[in-house]
């Protein structure tokens, strides 16, 4: 069965991964032009958000990023499988990436370019955050890959 091939304690490990790499892309490496441009706030305004709302903030994503690590360790599993049946290479890491950036774009063009054409964030915005979900699905796939 699927999720009995699932990695769960990679799940576990990239769930975290995925926070640590969600602060320091958001807010240190593009911390002055994404607040900017995704808050419209210069760096001495404050977003004046409660701890409860802070605390309730990490915790909704910390399980968004464990069923993300699930739902993509199962696509990784059945492209895998599918290579026998369908005559592609399931074992090679190349093929894995190339199928892992047709799911990053699949699954968050979406909703990071949705910022521009719905919230009318800025492209910068757009970029950052692709750009953020193109390291993590690598970042899902190098762990799920190599895990012994």
């Amino acid at each position: 069965m699927l999720f009995q091939e699932i990695n769960y304690w990679a799940v576990f490990v990239t769930g975290i991964l995925s926070l640590v790499l969600g602060f320091l892309w958001m807010a240190v490496i593009w911390a002055k032009p994404y607040q900017k441009h995704m808050y419209g706030k210069g760096e001495q305004t404050n977003l004046n958000v409660s701890k409860a709302d802070k605390i309730q903030s990490f915790v909704i994503y910390i399980l968004v990023s464990f069923i993300t690590s699930i739902a993509f360790a199962g696509c990784l599993e059945l492209w895998k499988t599918g290579g026998q049946a369908f005559g592609y290479d399931g074992d090679s890491l190349m093929n894995a990436f190339w199928f892992t950036m047709l799911l990053a774009a699949g699954y968050t063009l979406p909703f990071t370019v949705g910022k521009k054409v719905w919230q009318f964030k800025s492209w910068l915005v757009v970029a950052v955050d692709t750009s953020y979900e193109i390291v993590r699905f690598t970042m899902l796939l190098l762990v799920f890959w190599f895990w012994v």
